[in-house]
C-alpha cells in the first residue's frame, strides 16, 4: 500500500480574514477610484457589462456587485482541483539584452539568438514552450514580433511564440497561427497604478476581434508604483488583476481562469524592480493564497534572481521564492534564463534552471513506503556490517531511488580537480555549445506547404509594415 508519493502540505502567509481584506481592499479600489481606459471602444464594452464609464476621463469603475457577479461565474466553472500533482513546467520570457558567456558582457539580442535559442530549448524537458529569448534589434523595430513568430512557428518542436509589439503586426501573426492550426492571444498588461496604455489596447481590441483570447497578469511595483508594505502592495496588484479580468471579459465574451500575479518591490538602494528580495517570496505565498481563494490556477513571478551570473545568490533568490510560492499553491513560476531583474538572458542560465526545476520535481514526487521498499528483508539479508552495493533489492530500486544530475557537481575534490575544476557555469556553457550545433542551418519542422504559406504571410507583413516606417 502506498502510504506518501508526494508532498501535500501547503504554506499560508495569511489568515482566511486577512485573504478577506484584500479582497475587499481590492473590490473597493475598483469601485471608488476605478481604472484608466484610454480606448473609447472599449470603454463602451465595459458600460455594456456593467462598469461605470466616465468618456471625458476615460475611466471606468467597477461595481462591487458587477466584480462578484463575474468572480462567482468563474469560480463555476474553474477547473481547478488541488488532488492533481502537476510537475513543474517553467516558462521563458523574451528580453531586450543577450548575456554573452564567452565575453561575460551583454549586447543588444539579434535573430541568431533567437534560432539558437530555439535549437537549445527543443532539448530541456522541464520548458513546455519555447519563446523568442530577445527582441532582435537586427530588424525593423515594429516587425521584430512577426519576424520571432515566424521563427518559432518554423523551427520549434515546442509551441510558443512572444509578445506581440503592434496592431498592424497582430493581424499577421494571428494569421501565422491560423495557418499553424494553432490559437493565439494577447498578453494585457496594465501600467501600475491603475492604467493601460492606449497602444496595449489598440492590440488587444483588434485581436479580440479576431476571435483571440485575452490573458493578464500586471506587475504592482511596490514602494514605486504601488504601496510599499506587501498587504497594499497584494491589494492593489489583486485589484489590477480583478480589473484586468474584467476587461477581458468585456473585450472577449470569456471568462479568465488564470491568476497571473507578477508583482515585485523596488529596491530601496537602486531604486530598481527586485526580482529576488525576501519580498518576493511574500508575495508569491499572497499569490498562492488569493488564487486559491477564488479558485483559479495561480502563477506568481517567483524562481527569480537579481543576481548577474549563475552564483550562490542566484541559486538562493530562485529556490527559495519558488519553493515557497508554490508550495502556497502556484501551479507556475516566474520566465526562466533572465539574468537579474530583466537586464537580459542567458542560455546558460536556461540550462541551470532546467536542472534544478528537475530537481524539484523529484523533491515533490516524494517517495513510496510499502513492505518492499521499507526493505526489511534485505537489511535482515545484509545484517551487521555489510553494504547494499551488489544487492539485487538495490538495483530494482536504483533509478527511482536517487536523481542524478548531468550538471551539477558530485564528483569529490581529486576528480574535480583532474577534471579542470569545472564549475556550474562552465558546464551549462558546453551542454549549450554541444546541443545547438548547426542551429545556423536547422530545417523547418512544418510541412513544406505550411512554411510557404509563413513565408507568404511574412513577405505581406514586411511589405505593409515598412510602408508604415515611410
Amino acid at each position: 500500500m502506498i502510504v506518501m508519493k508526494h508532498i501535500e502540505n501547503k504554506v499560508d502567509i495569511m489568515t482566511p480574514h486577512e485573504v478577506q481584506l484584500v479582497h475587499e481592499t481590492s473590490l473597493k479600489i475598483l469601485s471608488e477610484i476605478g481604472m484608466s481606459v484610454p480606448n473609447r471602444e472599449v470603454l463602451k464594452k465595459c458600460e455594456d457589462i456593467g462598469g461605470i464609464v466616465d468618456y471625458e476621463k476615460q475611466t471606468v469603475k467597477i461595481p462591487v456587485k458587477v466584480m462578484e457577479d463575474l468572480i462567482e461565474k468563474i469560480q463555476a466553472k474553474s477547473k481547478r482541483d488541488d488532488s492533481v500533482k502537476n510537475k513543474l513546467n517553467g516558462s521563458i520570457s523574451t528580453q531586450v539584452f543577450y548575456f554573452d558567456y564567452e565575453t561575460k558582457t551583454r549586447r543588444y539580442g539579434v535573430m541568431d539568438d533567437i534560432y539558437k535559442g530555439i535549437k537549445l530549448i527543443d532539448t530541456l524537458k522541464n520548458f513546455w514552450g519555447t519563446s523568442a529569448i530577445v527582441v532582435p534589434s537586427d530588424v525593423p523595430a515594429n516587425i521584430s514580433d512577426v519576424k520571432a513568430f515566424h521563427a518559432v512557428y518554423s523551427y520549434a518542436k515546442k509551441e510558443g511564440g512572444t509578445f506581440i509589439l503592434t496592431k498592424t503586426g497582430a493581424k499577421y501573426i494571428v494569421e501565422m497561427s491560423k495557418a499553424m492550426g494553432r490559437g493565439c492571444g494577447y498578453f494585457l498588461e496594465t501600467v501600475s497604478p491603475l492604467q493601460y496604455r492606449k497602444e496595449s489596447l489598440e492590440i488587444a481590441l483588434e485581436m479580440s476581434k479576431m476571435g483571440c483570447g485575452i490573458s493578464v497578469g500586471p506587475m504592482v511595483i511596490g514602494g514605486a508604483i504601488g504601496p510599499i508594505t506587501i498587504a497594499g502592495n497584494c491589494a492593489l496588484q489583486n485589484a489590477e488583476i480583478l480589473g484586468s479580468m474584467f476587461i477581458g471579459n468585456a473585450l472577449t465574451g470569456q471568462l479568465q481562469f488564470g491568476y497571473g500575479c507578477f508583482n515585485h518591490s523596488m529596491d530601496l538602494k537602486t531604486m530598481v524592480c527586485s526580482f529576488g528580495s525576501p519580498n518576493q517570496a511574500l508575495l508569491g505565498m499572497a499569490a498562492g493564497q488569493m488564487g486559491r481563494f477564488y479558485g483559479l490556477s495561480s502563477v506568481s513571478n517567483s524562481g527569480l534572481t537579481d543576481s548577474l551570473i549563475p552564483d550562490f545568490q542566484a541559486g538562493f533568490e530562485k529556490a527559495s521564492s519558488a519553493v515557497f510560492s508554490l508550495l502556497a499553491g502556484n501551479c507556475g513560476i516566474g520566465g526562466q534564463g533572465i539574468v537579474g531583474a530583466d537586464q537580459g538572458v542567458s542560455l546558460e542560465q536556461l540550462v541551470i534552471d532546467n536542472e534544478w526545476m528537475d530537481m524539484y520535481n523529484y523533491i515533490m514526487s516524494g517517495f513510496e513506503v510499502n513492505e518492499d521498499t521499507l526493505a526489511y528483508d534485505v537489511i535482515k539479508e545484509v545484517g551487521i556490517g555489510g553494504n547494499y552495493i551488489a544487492e539485487e533489492h538495490t538495483v530494482r530500486h536504483i533509478k527511482d531511488s536517487y536523481k542524478a544530475s548531468r550538471l551539477f557537481n558530485r564528483d569529490n575534490y581529486e576528480i574535480w580537480n583532474m577534471n579542470g575544476k569545472i564549475s556550474t557555469y562552465d558546464r551549462a556553457h558546453e551542454y549549450v555549445e554541444d546541443v545547438t550545433k548547426g542551429y545556423k542551418n536547422m530545417e523547418p519542422v512544418v510541412p513544406p506547404t505550411t512554411f510557404e504559406e509563413l513565408n507568404r504571410i511574412l513577405a505581406e507583413a514586411e511589405k505593409e509594415l515598412s510602408l508604415e516606417r515611410e
